[in-house]
């Protein structure tokens, strides 16, 4: 499982907000995988 903390960019610095966001790597893995693929399909080339 990875886990990343992304801060809301802001010119103020002493103002931010913080999120934490839980996203199995594998999950993302298959999904950038498979948009890739299908990029490759519509353009006619080899998967």
């Amino acid at each position: 499982m990875s886990d990343s903390t992304h801060l809301k960019a802001n010119a103020n610095k002493h103002k931010y907000t913080k999120e934490q966001i839980q996203k199995n790597t594998r999950d993302y893995m298959d999904e950038l995988n498979a948009a890739v693929e299908a990029e490759r399909r519509e353009q006619g080339k080899k998967t």
